[in-house]
């Protein structure tokens, strides 16, 4: 079994990475939940640790031309947005309904790309539509979810479809190590000034936490960030954006479980029948990826 051929990773290898990404961005919101604090504050602390990770594992370099910058400032400032928006509307929806809304980035992803030639073709749109339809189902579950909470997540999703869609056309313009570096730095500063705008004491806001916070901000730093999200922008590279962010429609579905099993969110049966629409788009989306 091949993993590579002629320099460009097989197709096996991509949708194992595609699913390794998936589970570990699924821990995202069950960490953010638990670490209780607000939703700018825990984005920053997840930009900024990440951003160690990756000067630990492998050094950047500038690019090559100067106007190419543009593109992590674009993609970091929308995921400084996305995870600034989603991280906050988990404290006003449940896991299930603001993951879900916040994972229909993949509609947003596909329009976007678009505008740039990439058209999906018709079974995938096929696809994306049966797993948004799930999703749609699925964020229906829970009436006690508050319009500011699927606001948020809304903004975090159409955020979240310009991060995709930027990384997605950067390959041959930017080296992946200096791409991911840089948007997350711009991310972080991002998130930094939302939270210097909101509140009146930056320092308190940022630094009065618990040890057991610290802790969750460092695992979101680790495994939802560094883990996933770096996979999700290298599978991009190889991929069109449609399947990859359909895929990441799983973590709609991850995410709900473990909220279950830890957080004791339960759901109705008819959320996990949703779940199972929501794997068969993406099965299909996969599939002629």
């Amino acid at each position: 079994m091949k993993f590579v051929v002629n320099g460009v990773p097989s197709k096996i290898k991509l949708l194992i990475l595609l699913a390794i990404a998936v589970m570990s961005i699924s821990l995202a919101s069950i960490l953010a939940v638990l670490a209780s604090a607000p939703g700018s504050v825990t984005a920053f602390w997840r930009l900024f640790f990440s951003l160690f990770v990756l000067l630990t594992l492998r050094p950047f370099k500038k690019p090559e031309r100067a106007y190419f910058l543009i593109y992590p400032i674009i993609a970091g400032t929308s995921l400084g947005v996305h995870f600034t928006s989603w991280i906050e509307s988990l404290f006003h929806a449940s896991v299930a309904v603001s993951t879900t809304i916040v994972c229909t980035h993949a509609l947003f992803s596909g329009l976007f790309s678009s505008f740039f030639g990439e058209k999906p073709r018709k079974i995938q749109l096929f696809g994306a539509i049966i797993a948004l339809i799930g999703v749609y189902f699925l964020s229906g579950a829970d009436p006690s979810s508050t319009s500011y909470g699927v606001v948020l997540a809304l903004i975090g999703a159409i955020a979240g479809g310009v991060y995709f869609t930027t990384g997605r056309f950067v390959k041959d313009k930017i080296a992946f190590n200096s791409y991911i570096f840089l948007t997350y730095s711009f991310a972080t500063l991002t998130t930094f000034f939302i939270n210097l705008i909101s509140a009146k004491n930056i320092a308190d806001f940022l630094f009065n936490y618990p040890a057991k916070t610290w802790i969750y901000f460092i695992l979101l730093a680790l495994i939802p960030m560094s883990i996933g999200h770096t996979i999700l922008n290298y599978v991009l590279r190889y991929m069109r954006a449609l399947p990859v962010t359909t895929s990441v429609l799983g973590e709609a579905v991850g995410a709900s479980v473990l909220a279950y099993l830890i957080l004791g969110q339960l759901l109705p049966i008819t959320a996990y029948l949703s779940m199972l629409v929501v794997l068969s788009g993406i099965a299909v989306v996969l599939r002629k990826a």
